[in-house]
């Protein structure tokens, strides 16, 4: 834990912790969100590669049939 917190009579300042808290659940957030986009471009990628795939077998199934 790189942050320090301030300290009172029973222990860490709640303003201190609470802040902590907030600031880790922003960048988790934050984090989620840009590895949700990447998966979702990543899924739409392997679509496209998966067509072209299909696409080729289809040629080459057509060329093996003109032998």
């Amino acid at each position: 834990m790189a942050e320090g917190f301030g300290h009172s009579l029973f222990g860490f300042r709640r303003e201190d912790v609470l802040s902590y808290v907030e600031k880790l659940s922003a960048n988790y957030a934050k984090e989620l969100s840009e590895k949700d986009e990447e998966i979702a471009a990543l899924r739409e990628e392997n679509k496209e590669l998966r067509r072209a795939v299909k696409d080729l077998k289809k040629q080459i199934v057509r060329k093996v049939k003109k032998l």
